[in-house]
């Protein structure tokens, strides 16, 4: 009888989860776009909900298992996690890693410069992607 109860109750719980999750609400509805922040990876890349990964140019943050790695990739974290972000190439699409290469913005904050502004990580010439390097540090481009 107990196993019977039981069975029931999970079978119920099972059908109420597939008629919610056959609902559907859209991307748009629960306000995520394609270029909202899902996981931010380390103080310098992160996700993006479409599934690409986005390498910051112009910077390089400690890696996680470096001194201020957690710290640079907790600030980049609070930054942008979560948010819809403004995307800017350069010279080249992607890196060697098939990440994108990317200039950062959220809102009007450029990510790239507020990162090296703060301390969390330094200019770091990306190949030849380095169009708003000067920007970063304060110079005039």
């Amino acid at each position: 009888m107990t196993y019977l109860i039981l069975w029931s109750i999970g079978l119920l719980v099972l059908l109420t989860y597939s008629i919610y999750v056959n609902i559907g609400y859209s991307k748009d509805e629960i306000g995520i776009s394609e270029n909202t922040v899902v996981n931010v990876i380390d103080g310098d890349t992160f996700e993006l909900y479409n599934g690409e990964r986005v390498r910051i140019i112009c910077i390089d943050a400690p890696e996680l298992d470096k001194r201020g790695g957690v710290e640079s990739r907790a600030f980049l974290n609070g930054l942008i996690n979560g948010r819809e972000v403004t995307l800017e190439n350069d010279t080249d699409d992607l890196d060697s890693y098939g990440r994108l290469l990317r200039y950062v913005y959220v809102e009007d904050v450029f990510v790239n410069r507020e990162l090296v502004k703060e301390g969390y990580a330094k200019i770091f010439r990306y190949g030849n992607n380095t169009r708003r390097c000067n920007e970063i540090v304060g110079l005039s481009s």
